[in-house]
């Protein structure tokens, strides 16, 4: 993606700025120029006939591969026979000549529906095909894919069936991010960040490959198994921030499973590389940014995921943000604010509208002003990027959205039905919808 060169105003809007309400917005090379300045408008000049402009939202954390991935099989909630999944496997065979990674894979199969081996070979027995219950507790396998697996049993459990499964190739990731990038900016969202495990060949992949492609701001939070394969990534020398303006490493993912000491370790060995850490609520990764805050001064902004109301006076004292997954502790938003913590907002492994979440927000008892600051302002200090994003000032990056109406004159439970007119990402239109 391209920083967009054209000055482009947009005039006769409701514009929320740092400074209050404007009428009128410009931007050149990516960056906003002026605001509420009238003289001497050039370049394009867009009407936006009374429409609402604000800071484009960020969503802070999706396993993105996953989710689009997911996108791509076959999803059987609505089979309720034998009969149902043949006929949706059918249709779902002849739909797709080249499945990703060469697999059929069918999820959600409900709970009451019983197949077998034999079902599947009915309809599929040329390629390999899974299928896999709602509860994700045991996948069904066709010849095929027993022999691909070089597994005897037809039944297997999701830890052996996808830690066997072939990795997405270079022009796999490329087709998902091509196919499923239109559906984040029409949502408003100018930049994600996609947590990815144990994708040591990614960063090259995405630079090389997806880059050009890509009409968001995508910062990649990296996770490792153990601390050998984190220093192995660090010994690399990829920092922080390093990338190129739409392709930022982000955080080290510290997951929770993690041993006690593989966890201070890797906490220690990022924290001293200068990485942001991203760690799991859980005592043991609280005390050791506790240890390296106070042994090692350095200007790192860590985060906690997932963190508990507990949690927040002692992230409050180590100046760490927080990170709150939908429908999982979003409820703790309030106390974060009350306590001042700053914390923004996952989708994690299913990409919501932030509109929609930012409706539940105000409907629980934030302010507006607070419940868009977790999508906007929040999102750009935790990520570091608060001088640069999360609100419109002149010489900010301009990476905003147009709304159909104006979110503070709105009851709460009628923001989520605001349409979304345009997403502009470094001043460049990537979603167009009404203007």
């Amino acid at each position: 993606m391209n920083i967009q060169q054209e000055k482009i105003s947009l005039i006769n809007g409701k514009i929320h700025t740092r400074s209050g309400v404007a009428s009128n917005i410009t931007f050149e090379n990516g960056l906003i120029v002026s605001i509420d300045d009238e003289a001497g408008f050039s370049g394009k000049i867009i009407d936006l006939h009374g429409r609402t402009v604000l800071p484009a939202f960020c969503d802070s954390g999706i396993n993105f591969l996953s989710w689009a991935e997911n996108q791509e099989r076959l999803n059987l909630s609505g089979a309720h026979s034998v009969k149902d999944f043949k006929d949706a496997l059918s249709a779902f065979f002849q739909s797709k000549q080249n499945p990703l990674r060469g697999w059929y894979i069918a999820v959600n199969l409900p709970e009451d529906v019983s197949i077998s081996h034999d079902d599947i070979e009915e309809v599929i027995n040329s390629l390999p095909c899974a299928v896999i219950d709602a509860k994700n507790t045991h996948i069904i396998l066709n010849s095929a894919a027993m022999s691909e697996l070089n597994m005897p049993q037809e039944t297997v459990e999701p830890e052996e069936f996808f830690g066997h499964i072939p990795e997405l190739s270079s022009d796999e990731i490329k087709f998902l991010f091509e196919t499923y990038s239109p559906k984040i900016i029409a949502l408003g969202i100018s930049e994600i960040w996609a947590d990815f495990y144990n994708e040591k060949n990614l960063w090259g992949v995405l630079n090389d490959v997806i880059y050009d492609k890509l009409n968001f701001r995508l910062r990649c939070n990296f996770g490792f198994d153990n601390s050998a394969s984190l220093n192995e990534f660090l010994a690399s020398g990829l920092r922080t921030g390093d990338g190129l303006p739409f392709c930022k490493i982000g955080g080290i993912l510290i997951k929770d499973a993690l041993d006690q000491q593989e966890q201070k370790n890797m906490i220690f060995s990022a924290h001293l590389s200068g990485c942001q850490v991203i760690t799991d609520n859980n005592k043991s990764c609280l005390n050791a940014l506790e240890r390296v805050a106070k042994k090692v001064k350095k200007n790192s902004r860590h985060l906690v995921k997932n963190f508990a109301d507990s949690s927040l006076e002692r992230m409050k004292i180590l100046n760490l943000g927080g990170i709150s997954i939908v429908n999982q502790n979003e409820n703790f938003i309030h106390e974060a604010f009350m306590n001042g913590v700053v914390s923004s907002i996952s989708s994690a492994d299913n990409i919501t509208s932030p509109l929609k979440n930012i409706s539940r927000l105000v409907s629980n008892g934030l302010s507006v002003a607070e419940a868009l600051s977790v999508y906007t302002w929040c999102a750009a200090w935790n990520g570091g990027n608060d001088l640069r994003r999360g609100e419109l000032a002149v010489g900010n990056d301009a990476d905003l959205i147009v709304l159909e109406q104006d979110p503070f004159l709105v009851r709460p439970e009628e923001i989520s039905l605001i349409d979304i007119s345009a997403t502009f990402t470094a001043g460049c239109s990537v979603y167009d919808e009404k203007l």
